[in-house]
C-alpha cells in the first residue's frame, strides 16, 4: 500500500497544492484544516508523515506535536512555519520533529523531503517491531522569545537550527567550528537558552584572550597564596557555571597542559583549584568553539586527540558568509531593524546599488564584518537611505566588476538591436521576432545574475524579480539556466 501523508494546514491553497504534488508521486494523502481534524485523522488512519502548520488558529502547534507523537510514535512530522521564525524551528526540533519547511516553499524540494521522512518512519516502525528502544523524551520550553536571535534561511542554517534543537535536549558536549565572525557564540547561547539549563549561568571564556600563565587559574580557580600575587582565593569559570553552561570560545588556543585538566573535567565532572588538594564537583554543560583546523593541530602536537573526541560529540560547522550569501538580505534587514530600535529612530533603507555591493563582496570578516559595515554606514548616513558612498571600504572591491558587467551587457544588447533592426529593414519583413529575441537577451542574463547574487535562493530571486517561483523555474528551464 502506498505511504500515507497527512497535510494539516488551515490554508486551503497550501493543502491543495501539497496534495496534488504528493498524489502525483504516488502517495495517499489526507488533509485537515485544524487541530481536531488532525488528531481525528491520525487516530483513524495509518499515517507515515505529517505536514503540520504550527500556526493553525485553534491550537498551539508545538503542543500538538507532542499529542500527535503520543498517538503515532513512528510518523515523521514536518513542521510548516513562517519565514524568519527560526526559534520555532528550534522548538520543533526539540520536540523531535523530523524537519521543517518555511512558507512560501519550493515544491521541487518537497518530494525529496517526503521521501526521506517516509523512510525514517519505516525505520522507526522496524525498530519498534524489533523492540528496539526509541528515545521518547521530550524537552519543552515554549515561547518565541527564547533563545538568541539567529538569522538566515539558507540550507546550511536550516540544518543548524535542527541541530541546535536536538543538541539542546541533551547534555552532550558541542563543538562549534567556523571562521571568526560567523556567529559561534550566538549558536552557543541558543543551545543554552533552549536547554534545561536555561535559567542558570551562561559563562563565556575567550581562551585566546587570556595569557597562557593565567588561563588555568581563570578556568579552575585558585586558593589564597597559591602563587605570587594570589592574595585572595578565586573561583574558576567552571565553578561559576555550575548547573549552567560554559562556552569555551577559541578552545583550540588552550595550552597543552591546560588541555589535560580540561579533559579531566569532561571525564570526571570535577575541578581542582590551583594550590588546593580539594576536589570540587561541577555540573556543567560544555560548548566549545574554534576557528582552527583541530585535525591539523593534533598532527602538529598542539592539541590532544583524546580531548578533541571529548569535545566533538555534537559537531556544528558554521559556514562563512561568502558561502551563504542568500542570507545577506535577511541579515541586512535584521541589523538595520536592530540599529533603529537601539537608537530609537526610523528604520533606514538601502539603495539597490549599495545592496549590490553587499552581495558581491566576499566578507572575509563574515557576519561580524557585515554588521560593523552597516553600523558604520548608518552613522555616516545623513538621511535614511544607504548609498554606495556610505560603504567606501567595499566600493573599491565591488563597484568596478558590477559596473563593467552592466556596461558590457548594455553594449551587447545595443549591438543586437542594431543588427537585427537593420536585417529586418533590409529584408522588408512584414513581421519579425525582435521582441522575443530582446526579451530572451534581457531575461536570461538578468535571471542568471539575480540567482547568482542571491546564492541561487529561488525564493529570494523571485521576490527581487517580482515574479512567483513557478515562473522563475519555468524561465530557468526555458533558458537552460543551471547552477555551475
Amino acid at each position: 500500500m502506498a505511504h500515507a501523508i497527512l497535510i494539516a494546514d488551515d490554508n486551503d491553497s497550501i493543502r491543495f497544492v501539497l496534495e496534488k504534488a504528493l498524489q502525483k508521486e504516488g502517495y495517499r494523502t489526507f488533509s485537515a484544516r485544524n487541530g481536531k481534524e488532525t488528531v481525528d485523522l491520525l487516530r483513524s488512519e495509518a499515517i507515515d508523515t505529517i505536514f503540520l502548520d504550527i500556526f493553525m488558529p485553534d491550537v498551539n502547534g508545538l503542543e500538538l506535536i507532542e499529542e500527535l507523537q503520543e498517538i503515532n510514535k513512528t510518523a515523521s512530522i514536518i513542521v510548516i512555519t513562517a519565514h524568519g521564525t527560526t526559534q520555532t524551528a528550534i522548538e520543533a526540533a526539540k520536540r523531535h520533529a523530523y524537519d521543517y519547511v518555511t512558507k512560501p516553499f519550493d515544491l521541487q524540494e518537497i518530494c525529496p523531503l517526503v521521501s526521506r521522512a517516509v523512510y525514517a518512519a519505516d525505520q522507526a516502525k522496524t525498530a519498534m517491531a524489533e523492540d528496539s528502544p526509541l528515545d521518547e523524551s521530550i524537552a519543552s520550553q515554549d515561547g518565541e522569545d527564547a533563545g538568541t536571535q539567529i538569522v538566515g534561511e539558507s540550507d546550511a542554517m536550516h540544518a543548524i537550527y535542527l541541530t541546535i534543537g536536538r543538541a539542546a535536549i541533551s547534555d552532550e558536549t558541542v563543538l562549534i567550528m567556523g571562521e571568526s565572525g560567523t556567529g559561534k557564540e550566538s549558536i552557543a547561547k541558543a543551545i543554552h537558552q533552549n536547554s534545561k539549563r536555561a535559567d542558570e549561568a551562561f559563562v563565556v571564556v575567550d581562551c585566546s584572550a587570556i595569557p597562557a600563565d593565567l588561563i588555568e587559574s581563570a578556568l579552575f580557580g585558585h586558593v589564597k597564596g597559591a602563587y605570587t600575587g594570589a592574595d585572595t582565593a578565586r573561583q574558576g569559570k567552571f565553578e561559576q557555571a555550575d548547573r549552567g553552561t560554559i562556552f569555551l570560545d577559541e578552545a583550540g588556543e588552550l595550552p597543552i597542559e591546560v588541555q589535560m585538566k580540561l579533559l579531566r573535567v569532561l571525564q570526571e565532572r570535577e575541578v581542582e583549584p590551583i594550590g588546593s588538594n580539594e576536589i570540587r564537583q561541577v555540573d556543567v554543560r560544555v560548548v566549545a568553539a574554534t576557528n582552527r583546523r583541530l585535525d591539523l593541530a593534533i598532527q602538529e602536537g598542539a592539541f590532544r586527540e583524546d580531548l578533541f573526541y571529548r569535545l566533538n560529540v555534537v559537531p556544528i560547522f558554521l559556514p562563512p558568509l561568502r558561502e551563504r550569501k542568500e542570507d545577506i538580505p535577511d541579515l541586512v534587514d535584521f541589523f538595520m531593524s536592530r540599529y533603529a530600535q537601539d537608537y530609537d529612530q526610523p528604520k533606514g533603507t538601502i539603495s539597490p546599488e549599495a545592496f549590490k555591493l553587499l552581495m558581491v563582496y566576499d566578507w572575509p570578516g563574515n557576519v561580524r564584518e557585515l554588521e560593523n559595515s552597516l553600523k558604520r554606514a548608518l552613522v555616516m548616513c545623513a538621511g535614511q537611505v544607504l548609498l554606495p558612498e556610505h560603504f567606501p571600504e567595499l566600493s573599491g572591491n565591488a563597484v568596478p566588476s558590477v559596473t563593467k558587467a552592466v556596461r558590457g551587457f548594455e553594449s551587447r544588447l545595443a549591438s543586437l538591436m542594431s543588427e537585427r533592426v537593420d536585417e529586418l529593414i533590409e529584408s522588408g519583413a512584414s513581421s519579425g521576432s525582435l521582441h522575443a529575441e530582446i526579451r530572451v537577451a534581457v531575461e536570461k542574463p538578468l535571471f542568471a545574475f539575480i540567482l547568482e547574487r542571491t546564492g541561487w535562493n529561488r525564493r529570494k530571486a523571485a521576490e527581487i524579480l517580482g515574479i512567483n517561483r513557478n515562473t522563475l523555474h519555468s524561465k530557468m528551464e526555458e533558458y537552460g539556466i543551471q547552477r555551475r
